[in-house]
């Protein structure tokens, strides 16, 4: 009768590892990471977001006032504190829709709050965002999957401070 062993398993430490973590702190290492990976575009923004994004680009370049608007814009980016603390707690956060003045300065951060701003803690960091970007006199403006066009367009506008869209006289936005 022959007997079977029981199955044992043993922990043998690597004396060495095969493939270490690339310490990405340097940029050679970065690069032969980047090398060795494949990649592939994405969309910047998802549909809801495109659509939020157009509605405003519209009604921005409509109005002929020197604005612009951009699509996720870091933070770390169009803010800036002396607290270095805090600037990391910013830094690589994203507005989804930025609109500068005629001189480039942010003067209205729009996030759109579809079902993917409800997961985890993406309340918290929402309001990390809007802390921030309140303190630095940049307003901050909520749009959601249910508003219309003109509701978006109506928000936006309130926040620069027109009080209709034809209207074409310049305002310069008071900056922090």
């Amino acid at each position: 009768m022959s007997r079977q062993r029981p199955y044992r398993s043993f922990y043998t430490p690597p004396r060495f590892e095969k493939n270490p973590a690339p310490d990405l702190r340097y940029v050679e290492q970065q690069q032969h990471t980047v090398k060795a990976a494949s990649f592939r575009r994405r969309v910047l923004l998802n549909d809801s977001e495109y659509r939020v994004f157009k509605i405003i680009e519209q009604d921005i370049a409509a109005a002929r006032r020197g604005h612009h608007v951009f699509a996720q814009v870091s933070l770390g980016e169009i803010l800036a504190s002396q607290d270095e603390d805090a600037f990391r707690s910013i830094n690589s956060k994203r507005i989804d829709i930025l609109i500068v003045d005629q001189g480039g300065w942010p003067v209205v951060a729009v996030e759109y709050q579809g079902s993917g701003h409800f997961q985890g803690t993406a309340a918290a960091r929402d309001a990390v965002k809007k802390e921030a970007l309140c303190k630095a006199g940049i307003r901050y403006v909520e749009v959601f999957p249910t508003d219309s066009a003109e509701q978006i367009r109506s928000r936006v506008r309130e926040q620069l401070g027109w009080k209709a869209a034809a209207s074409t006289s310049p305002r310069h936005p008071v900056r922090a």
